[in-house]
């Protein structure tokens, strides 16, 4: 059974022991990400991230690399919208080492000048390789388009031009800020002795005070506000890439179990309506797709696809017709249950996966500050209704909510000026 412990200084440790697993997977998360960062701070969650990486007092960037890799494990960190993270997956016999490598780099960054500097060069190269993606780079058109100018419509990496501005001391501010035992969770799933694991995050965590100098927890976020709207950009290239959609349900909302199966019997899947009719039976493009996320106060639903500009309109409609059957009640009996049974299988799947429920565990304490068993979700699968489903198609799929972005050659205008959707 998992478990939660509240230390003395507020950090939160979450333990899901699984005695026929040889590795463990461990995260420190902080609850603090983008959408977080003031105005004068934008870039700095992910920016502190990657320096967290570049050292501490005990350990160079090197050593804290060589010596995951000596025993064959695996470390990482993100930069989210609402969290930052940090993880090593390793044979269950270095567990100690990864707790003691993971405690020193989020404890103990050195911040130096140097390394500083090296690093600001290697995240402008990352914006660059951004935005000469045009998956990545119609992705963070949408999410300006749909959340506007406010923190959560940002690009998490920043621009070019916020982080050349970025001083040392901004970040050494911000970590003081943020990093705060109050705003932590370790999160530990996989083959461990669970009293030898409490008492050695407890004894590494006990000089992570809850208040750091004249640092303050952060106030309470203010949910964003979704717009409409569109934003086209053109580029010399061959293919289309296109992305539309609207708010949709955050972890909080209980229509979110109803949307997952509808996303799944729309366009999550290759068995999906939309894949079948587009990719398949029209032969028009080689990707399409939709999608769902969550986040604590707010979630999203979209649909992207790539194609050439000469299929782009025929594409739109195929979609606008796939929206405008389901959105007035074309969905079957059977295909929920199908439904049913594919998330039902894909959970089971991803209950193998140390990592995944190390992820799941963390975000399930900041989102609900309890962990939820796994047969509560599937329950909750399990009881979504056909009119349910026909419930979240109806208020979701309204054209005047949907906003659109789109990156490809000029000549994609032509066929975007004269579209909208109308189902």
């Amino acid at each position: 059974m998992a478990e939660k412990y509240t230390l003395d200084n507020g950090a939160v440790l979450l333990l899901d022991p699984i005695e026929t697993s040889e590795t463990v997977s461990i995260g420190i998360w902080l609850n603090v990400g983008s959408r977080d960062e003031r105005e004068d701070e934008h870039g700095l969650a992910h920016f502190t991230e990657h320096m967290l990486f570049k050292g501490t007092s005990r350990r160079s960037h090197y050593d804290i690399a060589h010596e995951v890799d000596s025993v064959g494990g695996e470390i990482n960190g993100a930069t989210g919208k609402e969290h930052t993270y940090y993880f090593i997956n390793a044979a269950s016999e270095y567990a100690s080492k990864a707790c003691d490598v993971l405690t020193d780099l989020c404890l103990n960054s050195s911040f130096d000048e140097e390394e500083f500097e090296k690093e600001r060069h290697v995240i402008l190269d990352e914006i660059d390789m951004a935005f000469d993606d045009p998956d990545d780079y119609v992705s963070e058109l949408y999410s300006g388009v749909l959340w506007g100018r406010a923190p959560f419509g940002l690009p998490v990496i920043g621009n070019r031009e916020e982080i050349l501005g970025v001083q040392l001391a901004d970040l050494k501010r911000f970590y003081r800020t943020n990093y705060l035992a109050g705003q932590l969770v370790v999160s530990v799933a996989g083959k461990m002795d669970r009293e030898a694991m409490v008492e050695r995050v407890e004894r590494l965590l006990e000089p992570y005070e809850a208040n750091r100098g004249d640092s303050a927890i952060p106030g309470v976020r203010s949910k964003p506000e979704p717009h409409t709207g569109r934003n086209v950009s053109h580029r010399d290239i061959e293919q289309v890439y296109f992305l539309c959609g609207r708010e949709g349900y955050s972890y909080r909302n209980e229509n979110r179990y109803a949307l997952a199966l509808l996303n799944t019997i729309f366009g999550n899947c290759f068995s999906s309506r939309l894949f079948q009719r587009v990719r398949e039976r029209m032969g028009l493009c080689y990707s399409i797709a939709s999608s769902t996320m969550s986040f604590s106060d707010v979630g999203e639903f979209a649909v992207s696809f790539s194609t050439s500009v000469k299929n782009l309109s025929r594409v739109l409609n195929a979609v606008n017709g796939e929206l405008k059957l389901v959105r007035n009640g074309d969905i079957t009996p059977e295909e929920l249950e199908t439904a049913k049974r594919r998330f039902k299988g894909n959970y089971m799947l991803a209950k193998e996966s140390n990592e995944w429920k190390m992820v799941k565990m963390a975000m399930q304490e900041f989102v609900f500050g309890r962990l939820v068993p796994y047969d509560e979700t599937l329950r909750n699968i399990e009881a979504v209704s056909l009119a349910d489903v026909n419930s979240v198609a109806q208020d979701l799929f309204s054209a005047p909510t949907f906003s659109i972005a789109s990156v490809g050659p000029e000549d994609q205008q032509k066929y975007l000026d004269g579209f909208q959707f109308s189902f």
